[in-house]
């Protein structure tokens, strides 16, 4: 996932990553190693350039930023707008919509982080969206509350709806990156994981291609400078990510 991100962020961009974005941040750090240089990283709004990949902007967490802006900065970039906004969610629907307030559930409703940073998904340039949970719950045809409204919401689309940016170009699972087709549907893209693609398409919440899209590839140089450069303590690989779906049995396991 960090891989393919990174791919998707140019030099002389600006970038906002959430407070909780390990996977971003890696991304964008890689990017600034391979090929962005001049991509500036603002995380969780005010560490700028952080130098260190950390599971979370929190006390006790050092990134090593290059400065520290203060919560007028990140009004600022609020209202002036900047290249890309990264959401993940607890909702993803069909057209990129973003659900970040509120879920409901058996036992009442499920609050979320809400309002945090979500008008930069309609001033932002683009946003990309990405989620760890590659299933029918977040991925779903219709978002429960559209916290940052994508392609499409109710009928109409983002030029009828007022919305003069691009909205999310792409989605990224543990299993596939889907982007939006000629009438704003997120479609898959490319195929990430190791699942069979049936499982893969099951597991999203409205209706896909059934032919398989092309395998993702990473360089060897893209593997080792996310390894030892970005991610040398293995953050990302440690128990905290999300798991991905169970791979179906093939009768070889181990006990």
């Amino acid at each position: 996932m960090c891989i393919a991100i990174s791919r998707e962020l140019a030099d002389g961009e600006v970038v906002l990553t959430g407070a909780a974005s390990a996977i971003p941040l890696a991304a964008s750090l890689l990017a600034q190693a391979q090929h962005a240089p001049g991509l500036t990283i603002l995380g969780a709004g005010v560490y700028v350039n952080p130098r260190r990949l950390v599971p979370e902007f929190t006390a006790g967490w050092n990134c090593h930023p290059v400065a520290i802006a203060d919560m007028s900065d990140v009004f600022a970039i609020t209202e002036l707008g900047i290249d890309v906004m990264f959401y993940g969610g607890m909702q993803i629907d069909q057209h990129g919509s973003v659900n970040v307030h509120y879920v409901s559930t058996s036992s009442g409703r499920l609050r979320g982080p809400g309002m945090a940073n979500t008008a930069l998904g309609h001033t932002a340039r683009r946003t990309l969206l990405f989620t760890e949970r590659h299933d029918r719950r977040t991925l779903t045809d219709h978002v429960e509350y559209a916290s940052v409204i994508g392609h499409g919401y109710r009928g109409k689309t983002r030029q009828e709806l007022g919305l003069p940016n691009q909205g999310p170009a792409a989605l990224f699972t543990p299993e596939a990156v889907l982007r939006p087709d000629s009438t704003g549907v997120l479609q898959p893209d490319t195929k990430l994981g190791e699942l069979s693609w049936s499982t893969v398409a099951d597991s999203i919440g409205w209706e896909v291609s059934r032919s398989q899209p092309a395998d993702f590839a990473a360089t060897d140089d893209e593997v080792a400078l996310l390894r030892t450069h970005v991610d040398p303590s293995g953050i990302l690989r440690r128990s905290s990510i999300i798991p991905r779906l169970p791979r179906p049995a093939t009768g070889n396991e181990r006990t």
